[in-house]
């Protein structure tokens, strides 16, 4: 299973990366003013700073992914993790999941990181985006057990991040909509 968390007050299926620039820090000042959580501090004064360094991981992450095959529809993925995060439930304030069924996505649709992508970027145990087979090889290893799997990531990288590169998943009007909340 795939889950995404989003605070309360938010809309599923957004990301502030699919916005103009412009209106993007619109919505962040919005979304930091609304509400404290950890998730939206990153939207408050050092916005300006993590959004050109999300561009920058971003872009790498594409070009990984592009490299492995993949067949991205859009520049900016969607985040979700492999079956939970227990930081990431609580940087929302333990706000809304959003979950998708991982076999019901396209493997080229999707890459994977092991942590979050963003404060893995530059660090040394940085690991390259994989795809869908490669993360089936790693729970195979593990007796097909994906519980036994996880166990082992999250002490060191607190998840298995996955990066949606499609918004066909999604309920159609949150297609049409490019506003992110």
């Amino acid at each position: 299973m795939l889950v995404n968390y989003r605070h309360p007050s938010s809309r599923p299926y957004r990301s502030i990366m699919h916005l103009p620039r412009e209106r993007a820090f619109e919505i962040a000042d919005q979304l930091y003013k609304s509400s404290q959580c950890r998730a939206h501090k990153r939207f408050g004064p050092d916005f300006e700073f993590y959004y050109a360094y999300r561009l920058q991981v971003e872009q790498a992450l594409y070009n990984e992914f592009m490299e492995l095959g993949g067949k991205p529809q859009l520049k900016h993925p969607f985040y979700f993790v492999l079956e939970y995060c227990d930081a990431f439930y609580e940087n929302f304030d333990h706000g809304v999941c959003v979950k998708l069924p991982l076999n019901e996505i396209d493997p080229f649709d999707i890459s994977f990181t092991f942590g979050d992508s963003m404060a893995q970027f530059e660090s040394d145990d940085r690991q390259p985006v994989f795809l869908v087979d490669t993360l089936y090889s790693y729970i195979k290893n593990y007796n097909q057990d994906i519980r036994l799997f996880l166990n082992k990531i999250i002490p060191k990288y607190k998840c298995i991040e996955a990066q949606l590169w499609t918004n066909k998943y999604f309920p159609c009007e949150s297609r049409d909509s490019n506003e992110s909340q």
